[in-house]
C-alpha cells in the first residue's frame, strides 16, 4: 500500500466530515505534491498510483478493472474535486489531463494532513517546491 493511500486514510479517519472519499483524497495529495509544471503526464501518473492502491483492488485476485475504467474513475474524482472548489481542470480527456490545485485545495491538504505525512506523501511522489 502506497503511503500516500495511508496518510488518506487516516486523513479520513480523523476528519470525516470532509465529504472526500480516499480515492478523492489520493488524487488531491498527488497533485499537491505534483504540481503540473513538473511536466509530468497527470493522468497517467494518477492512474499508476491507483493501481498500487488496495481501495482498488479486489481480494486474492489483485487490480480487477480495465484502464479505460481506471481512467474513468480519476476522471469521476476529478469532477468531484472540481465540484467542491479544489482543482481547476483545464483539460480534460481520455489521455489529457491539466489540472491545478485551488487556493481552497491547498489550505485543505495543509490543515488536513500533518506535516510529517505531508513530507512522506511529497518524498515518494515528488517535486513540490
Amino acid at each position: 500500500m502506497p503511503i500516500v493511500e495511508l496518510v488518506a486514510r487516516r486523513a479520513i479517519e480523523n476528519n470525516p466530515d470532509l465529504g472526500l472519499d480516499v480515492i478523492d483524497l489520493i488524487v488531491l495529495l498527488w497533485m499537491y505534491s505534483n504540481p503540473y509544471d513538473s511536466k509530468r503526464r497527470q493522468l497517467s501518473s494518477m492512474k499508476n498510483v491507483l493501481r498500487m492502491t488496495e481501495t482498488l483492488q479486489t481480494p486474492g485476485k489483485g487490480l480487477d478493472l480495465t484502464d479505460d475504467e481506471l481512467t474513468q474513475i480519476v476522471l469521476a474524482s476529478l469532477s468531484r474535486l472540481k465540484a467542491k472548489g479544489l482543482v481547476y481542470i483545464r483539460s480534460s480527456g481520455r489521455i489529457f489531463v491539466k489540472g491545478t490545485l485551488t487556493e481552497k485545495g491547498i489550505e485543505l491538504v495543509k490543515h488536513t494532513v500533518d506535516t510529517p505525512s505531508l513530507r512522506r506523501v511529497t518524498a515518494e511522489f515528488g517535486n513540490n517546491p
